[in-house]
């Protein structure tokens, strides 16, 4: 039997080129990953002083005396924060004393800029925090709720921050 080169390459060059086309539509394809999932805010909560001496003047007008220092909240995920309750407590108790909004407690850090009502993505908020106060007190702690960017609804405790005694 005599098989002429050019009639087997005619023969043989479709099966090469079907198996390739085969091979290659299988190998060298990954399965597709699923989207990203969104990020979640992440804050972290710093006080200037630790513990927060008594001062006998510069906390308000009407009652000079109290301990105060400054609170920095600084987003650290890239996500921005925009928080909808400050809760503010005394000695682990939340306080009638100190019953405010973040909006109206916190602004621009020093040298900073600030977003009203929010926390941009790894961006800063300070503020002074504390109480003015007859009273005796042992510490201070904040809670700032909200939602995030992506719309995680979350909650952000601070430190404990003790005062030192009067």
């Amino acid at each position: 039997m005599i098989i002429h080169a050019g009639r087997a390459l005619l023969i043989i060059a479709p099966i090469v080129i079907a198996l390739c086309a085969a091979a290659c539509g299988k190998s060298g394809s990954s399965p597709s990953s699923p989207a990203p999932t969104p990020g979640t805010a992440a804050l972290t909560i710093t006080f200037s002083e630790n513990p927060v001496p008594y001062r006998t003047s510069g906390c308000s007008g009407a009652t000079p005396q109290g301990w105060y220092t400054t609170a920095r909240v600084q987003e650290t995920a890239g996500v921005a924060f925009t928080p909808s309750t400050l809760t503010q407590k005394l000695d682990g108790n939340v306080s009638a004393l100190l019953t405010e909004s973040f909006a109206s407690r916190f602004g621009a850090c020093t040298g900073g800029s600030f977003t009203p009502g929010t926390i941009t993505a790894n961006g800063t908020a300070c503020a002074t925090i504390g109480v003015c106060t007859t009273g005796t007190y042992s510490n201070y702690q904040f809670e700032l709720s909200g939602t995030d960017a992506n719309g995680h609804a979350l909650t952000f405790t601070s430190p404990v921050l003790p005062f030192s005694p009067r």
